[in-house]
This record gives C-alpha cells, structure tokens and sequence, in this order.
C-alpha cells in the first residue's frame, strides 16, 4: 500500500495572532496585523511599518534559560510554533520511536537582532579599527577586540539553531533537514518531509519554517531595492493585486506543522486536518530579485506539484496566492496561473492573505499552507484585503476584502523568493 504524508497538527506566530485560532478569526475577518513597528525607532530605519507578532512572551513557550539566552527572537518564533503544533496533534514524544521522527525546517539564516548588524560586535570592531590605515585592523582585532567579544556569540547566530532546540526539546533523532532558502524554506522543508514519510524514512516530522524581516540592516536593504511598500498606512499598505500596489510589507512569524504516515496517525488516533498530496519546486533562473515577467518559475513548480499530486489542475478549489503586492511579482504569478489552468483560472478563488499579515519570509510559506489547510477544514476562503482597483493584467476572482463561504476539497499553496526559488503545495480532504 502507498504510503501517505498527513497533516495533523498546526502551529502559528503570526502578527495576526498566536496560535491558529486567533490567526484564522482575524484573517476571515478581514484585519491588517501590519502597523508601526514598535521596537524600532525612526531614527534607526527609515521604513516605519511592519508586522510584528505581539504580546509574544518567550518565557510561555521556552523554559530552558540557556535556549532563551542563546537564541534569537526568531529562533524563540520557531520554537512556540513548534510546541503549538505538538499540542494541537496531541503528540505524546514518549511513545514515538526518536529514530523515525523527523525534524525539517526553513531558517531565514542566522541572527540580525535588535540593532544595526550585530550588535554584540559593535565595541569589538570599534575597537579593532586602525584610524592610520583607515580600515579594520585583524592585528587590533586579535590584541584588542576579541577580548570584548561576547564569547558565545557565534551560537546565537547559528542559522540552525531552531533545528536544534526543536529537535533537542522533543528528543528528534530521525530524518532531518535544514533549508536556509529566501522566502521558500518553510514551504521547501513541508515538502521534503512529506517526501520522507512516503519514501519510508521516517513516521512522524516536525516541518515549516520561520523568520523576522523586521531587522535594520533588512529593511534598509530591501528599501534599498525599492521593494518595499511607500504607503504611510499601515493597513492600507500592502496590496496585492491592486492597480495602486506599489511594494511588499515585512513582517515576522513562524509556522510548523506535525506530518504523520496515515497509517501511524490513525493508529495513535489522530486528527487528521489534510493529506500533503502534492510538492512542485523549481526556479526561474532569471534574475537575484526581480521575478522573470513571465512567472516561468512558478508555471514550473505549479505544473510539478500537479503532476506529482496526479491530478488535472480543474480539480484545484482555492489557491493561497504568494501575492507579495509589488507590480512585477503579482503580474508575473498570474500570468503563470493563467498558463498552467488555462479558462479554469478564472472559476478558481485566489487570496493573498499576505494583505493582512505582510510576508513572513521563511516562515510564509508554512503559515500560508496552514491556512489552506483551515480554510478547506471550514469551508471558508480568506480575503485579499486592500484590493480596491482592478488591473486589467490581474483581473482574475482574489476574492477582495470579504471572506466568503465556499466548499474546498483541495487547496494549493505558492511561494517564491529572491534568487528566483518557487514552490507549489497541494492539499486534500482526507474522508
């Protein structure tokens, strides 16, 4: 009998809530989780807005000390997604054989925290700058500047050290993988873990991704790049698919979910939210940050997961759009979603739910499949908020600024990031 990969627990640090029941009202109510970022101040960044997880305490989550101490807030992100999927699938980690439980997951890298670059090596370079050579000194550095450097400091900026807590704190011994990959980890790592369980290499994984754009040196960067939104409305400012887009708003977030054989989860009594049907991934080889005007790399992923879930792209009830709201992107993607569905692209409802939350980087591709998976447990399609003007190259149903009812049997995920990686996730009821 072919085995099957299925979802049976979700776990979500979104700036629209923490955990999945708060993420999912205000979706479908259609509220923005983007406002001023509060931890930053203007005199620091010139980009004011974001989306930023609130009233997150680390400490609910996290009560190992040294984890807290030696990790990053993105890291802790991760960490409350994971225990918040291990709960919801009400694991018991004492009766899963470590060896055949796997831990897969999409790292937005290492950590940028708090301040411009790395804080901790602020005095230390100061202090190994040579003002007759103009220039960082290695010598100075060696006498001078290691001696004030935070002795720990390369741990905390492992770009692995979610892997590890989560695999630490849940005793994980088996298949494992860390994807260090813009934007598209987390959606990568669901993939690859859904893989292991249908090859046979392990029963039970932990998967997704995560991520905090909400960093100086990133937003002076992708500002720097003109990617990022200009309005100064918070709500208003990310607006996929509309006429008047004109950039992406960066937030922060995890999510992880709990993949099971469906052999082994029915076994253990598990609720079973969906079946990981199909995985496409590829890339456009086009361009560092600028999307190929034809949306070829997503037309290759799409075309990819439909072939590997075995199913014609009409059976398709909803997809979750990558939408990140600038003019090429959003054109680009549904010009591929014409090519690949052809007529049938205008009867499919399509949502950018990054309207609401801002791009998570990492850890959007995750969260955005976890909303797939709520949307088809509650017949439910999210808006895509903001879109107020049509554009006659977007001009298919993104089901704008209200939530509607709606039947889903199977959903489809997008996700494509700088460098030109694309992914495309299918999920299905399981009856």
């Amino acid at each position: 009998m072919k085995r099957r990969a299925v979802i049976t627990g979700l776990g979500m640090v979104t700036p629209l809530g923490i955990g999945k029941e708060e993420t999912w009202r205000n979706l479908i109510a259609g509220k923005s989780g983007i406002e001023k970022i509060s931890r930053l101040s203007p005199e620091e960044v010139s980009v004011t807005i974001g989306g930023e997880v609130k009233d997150f305490k680390a400490n609910h989550f996290i009560k190992d000390r040294k984890a807290l101490k030696l990790s990053f807030h993105s890291v802790h992100l991760a960490i409350a997604a994971a225990k918040l999927a291990v709960d919801d699938a009400e694991v018991k980690v004492e009766e899963i054989n470590p060896t055949r439980f796997g831990c897969f997951i999409g790292s937005g890298g290492g950590g940028y925290e708090d301040g411009p670059g790395f804080p901790d090596l602020v005095e230390p370079l100061q202090k190994s700058w040579s003002e007759e050579k103009g220039k960082f000194d290695p010598v100075k550095f060696g006498t001078n500047g290691i001696t004030s450097t935070y002795p720990l400091f390369l741990l905390k900026t492992l770009p692995n050290n979610a892997f590890y807590y989560i695999s630490l704190f849940y005793n994980i011994q088996g298949e494992n993988d860390n994807i260090i990959a813009s934007f598209t980890g987390g959606s990568q790592a669901i993939g690859d873990a859904a893989r292991a369980i249908i090859r046979g290499a392990t029963d039970i994984a932990i998967a997704g991704g995560y991520d905090s754009l909400l960093l100086p040196a990133t937003l002076f960067s992708f500002n720097h790049l003109k990617l990022l939104s200009k309005n100064p409305n918070p709500e208003k400012a990310c607006r996929p698919f509309d006429a008047n887009r004109d950039g992406m708003v960066l937030s922060e977030g995890a999510g992880m979910v709990i993949i099971e054989e469906i052999s082994y989860a029915t076994k253990r009594g598990a609720h079973i939210y969906a079946e990981i049907l199909g995985y496409g991934n590829s890339s456009s080889a086009h361009h560092l940050y600028e999307p190929c005007p034809s949306g070829s790399g997503i037309n290759i992923a799409l075309k990819k997961g439909l072939n590997d879930a075995g199913i014609e792209p009409s059976a398709i009830d909803y997809i979750n759009a990558d939408g990140i709201g600038t003019t090429l992107s959003d054109r680009a993607e549904t010009y591929a979603i014409k090519n690949v569905f052809g007529s049938d692209a205008y009867q499919i409802p399509i949502s950018s739910t990054k309207s609401m939350m801002g791009h998570l980087g990492t850890g959007a591709g995750a969260a955005e499949l976890m909303i797939c998976t709520l949307a088809m447990q509650e017949n439910v399609l999210p808006p895509t908020i903001n879109y107020e003007i049509p554009e006659p190259d977007c001009d298919l149903d993104y089901v704008p600024n209200q939530a509607r009812s709606e039947e889903i049997h199977t959903a489809l995920s997008i996700n494509q990031g700088l460098g030109g990686q694309c992914t495309c996730l299918i999920i299905r009821k399981v009856s």
